[in-house]
């Protein structure tokens, strides 16, 4: 999800082709794209009732131009599940009782 706030936020402000905020410096289109990518994430969060702290980093990873192209993105997002895997394997493997899912309580 944060991911793809970050990737609609470059394209909404014409920055998918645009070298990284490193590189070309703080602008007023990189601004916007990174305040807009995390107005999305947070209230994409928000309506989930799912706080995630890390997925502001995550957009803001792809809305200030570190990841931007389809195969890097697709990299981060395999590492996310690859990462969310085995952490609920592991807690499963030592006993750790977390729900597969859970309904708000």
């Amino acid at each position: 999800m944060a991911l793809l706030a970050g990737y609609v936020s470059l394209a909404i402000a014409g920055l998918l082709a645009a070298p990284s905020v490193l590189e070309a410096g703080v602008t007023p289109p990189r601004i916007a794209a990174a305040a807009l990518s995390m107005l999305i994430t947070m209230a994409l969060l928000i309506l989930l009732s799912s706080p995630h702290p890390p997925a502001g980093a995550t957009t803001l990873i792809v809305s200030l131009g570190f990841l931007t192209t389809p195969m890097q993105l697709a990299a981060m997002a395999a590492g996310v599940v690859l990462l969310t895997l085995v952490s609920w394997l592991m807690n499963r493997l030592l006993g750790v009782p977390v729900p597969v899912w859970s309904a708000e309580t």
